[in-house]
């Protein structure tokens, strides 16, 4: 069995991290933070085990605010 090296989380109202679930590969991760996105829309993040850092954040950026 593979080990799940990515962690799916979602930011709450206050902005505290609330695990979903884990992946063992960041193609698969990023397909389920799409579908929650879908589902549910929010924030989202995928933390690399391996690296420890975030490798996918659907925050909004200040950049992509400014027209």
């Amino acid at each position: 069995m593979k080990a799940a090296l990515y962690d799916v989380f979602r930011k709450d109202l206050l902005g505290t991290p609330v695990w979903m679930e884990s992946a063992g590969d960041l193609e698969t991760a990023k397909l389920r933070v799409l579908q929650m996105a879908d589902k549910s829309p929010g924030e989202y993040f995928v933390f690399s085990q391996e690296t420890e850092e975030i490798v996918i954040d659907t925050a909004p950026r200040f950049f992509d605010l400014v027209v």
